[in-house]
């Protein structure tokens, strides 16, 4: 009886599958941000967005159509901003406005710092290094922009409410058809 000589070291499991395929097998499937659609990946935006089911249109046929709507605030918060493929839909005044933004305090440049103060600078660079290097390979949750956006309609004033929230800032607008 012959044996069959192999040209690789014969595998007492059977061949391998490297032996068997022609060239090397690649990966099956794509990637979200690979599909045509996402060419230049889905765009990144701080500010919420809106999605309207129904038109919300007077007798004349002004008002806001059905769609979608990235609520911005302008920069003296004023106003809600509805903005739609880049071009500005509606105003709507903002009622009640609030920031819960803290500032924080600086050392003046050039000023010695004391040596507490100098400790507790050294105790949070460490602290955000190790917290980086723990959160290397996803997003840190702090990193992460929290806002939102709802619109509802009250029927005992007969208007529409837009609460808008953003990481730290809140503000309440409304508006009549």
């Amino acid at each position: 009886m012959l044996l069959a000589a192999y040209d690789m070291p014969m595998n007492p499991y059977g061949p391998a599958i490297d032996q068997l395929q022609p060239y090397k097998g690649t990966l099956s499937g794509e990637k979200e941000y690979q599909k045509p659609s996402y060419n230049y990946g889905p765009p990144s935006t701080k500010y919420p967005v809106l999605a309207l089911e129904d038109d919300i249109i007077d007798k004349n046929g002004y008002g806001l159509k059905k769609g979608f709507y990235e609520v911005r605030i302008d920069e003296n918060a004023r106003f809600l901003l509805f903005v739609q493929s880049g071009k500005l839909k509606a105003k709507i005044p903002v009622i009640f406005y609030e920031t819960t933004k803290k500032k924080e305090e600086s050392p003046p440049e050039g000023k010695i710092l004391d040596k507490k103060t100098a400790k507790k600078m050294r105790k949070e660079a460490k602290k955000a290094k190790k917290e980086a290097y723990k959160y290397r390979k996803g997003e840190n949750p702090k990193d992460i922009i929290f806002n939102e956006v709802k619109m509802t309609y009250d029927e005992k004033n007969a208007c529409w409410i837009i609460n808008w929230e953003a990481d730290d800032s809140r503000a309440v607008g409304c508006f009549r058809i």
